[in-house]
């Protein structure tokens, strides 16, 4: 710190509120949170050239010392566990060193008991972690989901990938999986997103099989100011389906009864996520009419970029194509479920999740639907699909649109 009198004389400090700072000289010492009063006096005396200088009147400054803000770290035993597993130990860590207490958000599923989970039922089991802060540290919670017994789509894939699009790869549970990377520059020349295309567009399996990632990366260069347009799409089939019938209903797949949300991690880069693009999730059903396969679509926003676990309601889903099927009501794909509007804010609070409820809302009758068919026909493909690319931010030259599933996805 530093102060000067108008007599030249040497200026000292002191504290006015020393549980929340310290002083030594004229360095200042945060102790806590709150209000620090800094006093600088200086008492008089003889100046340089004799002159006598009377006391001067104190000064001081008065300012709020904040919390620090700290993160829970908590990651479960495992995203998919069984009901016959009983109990689990949970741990996790506070940034601050402080303890963490652990709560059950869904008692009916599961409960807990100091550090112990206790599996009681099949369905979502949410477990908060909770660090309560201190004088300098800020509260802070961090929640993590739990499928119990759900319907599992996949988890994991086998090794495979490549450059180009339509990329064939399966899942460890034997589902097909296909994988399209596309961007079409028609000014530029480059119509297709094949394989000659280097690097711009690819698919690849971690070397554990748990991470699946999608890339589309498009050269500044490749933009000429004309029409453009591109997409990322992961398809997954359900345990050992290929595809669908193309005579007739598909059996096999996974069946709803009382399961509630659609459960999977995907991660967004940081220049996709900046883009502000959502992601159209479609659940295509065994269910065939007219030449094609009932589907029922919905749009999730990243609240933040990165790697997020997701617990979709199934109840979120709207029928997009009834083909043709009589009495099933259905609500525009662009018109309506693509109009969802965001529901976070920069920061990831959902701040506005009352406008995308009431966007939901206007699509009550499609989605009554959607919950009665699936109720009789089956899950035979889960769709994530990023409709336009981003365009808009780019990093060292390259608009990158990836798209990234890492662990299970399941109906829970």
């Amino acid at each position: 710190m530093s102060a000067t009198a108008t007599s030249g004389l040497p200026v000292s400090f002191r504290t006015g509120t020393p549980t929340t700072c310290t002083v030594a000289g004229d360095k200042l010492t945060l102790v806590a949170a709150g209000e620090c009063l800094v006093i600088a006096s200086q008492p008089g005396g003889a100046g340089s050239d004799g002159t006598q200088w009377a006391a001067a009147d104190d000064a001081s400054q008065l300012f709020n010392v904040l919390k620090h803000a700290q993160v829970v770290d908590f990651t479960p035993p495992d995203y998919v566990l069984s009901a016959a597993t009983k109990s689990i130990a949970l741990s996790a860590t506070s940034g601050s060193g402080l303890p963490v207490t652990f709560s059950s958000d869904t008692p009916a599923v599961c409960t807990v008991s100091g550090s112990t989970l206790q599996l009681l039922a099949k369905g979502s089991c949410a477990v908060s972690a909770k660090q309560a802060g201190n004088e300098s540290y800020k509260e802070t919670t961090t929640q993590r989901y739990i499928a119990v017994d759900p319907l599992l789509i996949a988890d994991g894939f086998a090794p495979g990938g490549g450059r180009g699009t339509m990329n064939n790869l399966v899942t460890k549970q034997g589902g097909n999986v296909w994988v399209n990377p596309w961007d079409s520059a028609l000014n530029a020349g480059w119509e297709w997103c094949d394989a000659s295309a280097g690097d711009w567009c690819y698919s690849k399996v971690s070397t554990d099989g748990s991470t699946l990632d999608s890339a589309l990366h498009i050269p500044d260069t490749m933009f000429t100011g004309g029409w453009q347009y591109g997409f990322n799409r992961i398809d997954i089939f359900a345990p050992g389906l290929s595809g669908f019938n193309s005579s007739g209903d598909t059996v096999g797949g996974l069946q709803v009864t009382t399961e509630k949300a659609l459960g999977f991690t995907m991660g967004l880069g940081l220049d996709l996520y900046s883009s502000n693009k959502p992601i159209v999730v479609h659940l295509d059903l065994g269910k065939r009419n007219n030449g094609c396969n009932v589907r029922l679509s919905t749009l999730v926003w990243a609240p933040l970029p990165g790697l997020l676990s997701y617990g979709v309601p199934l109840d979120n889903f709207a029928v997009t194509d009834a083909c043709g099927l009589s009495g099933v009501t259905t609500a525009s794909l662009d018109d309506d479920v693509r109009k969802l509007p965001n529901p976070f804010d920069s920061t990831g609070a959902p701040v506005n999740a009352a406008a995308f409820k009431a966007a939901l809302d206007k699509m009550a009758a499609s989605r009554a639907s959607a919950a009665t068919l699936l109720q009789s026909s089956n899950v035979v493909r889960t769709r994530f699909w990023l409709m336009d690319a981003n365009v808009d931010k780019k990093t060292a030259g390259i608009y990158a649109s990836d798209l990234t599933i890492k662990g299970a996805i399941t109906i829970q």
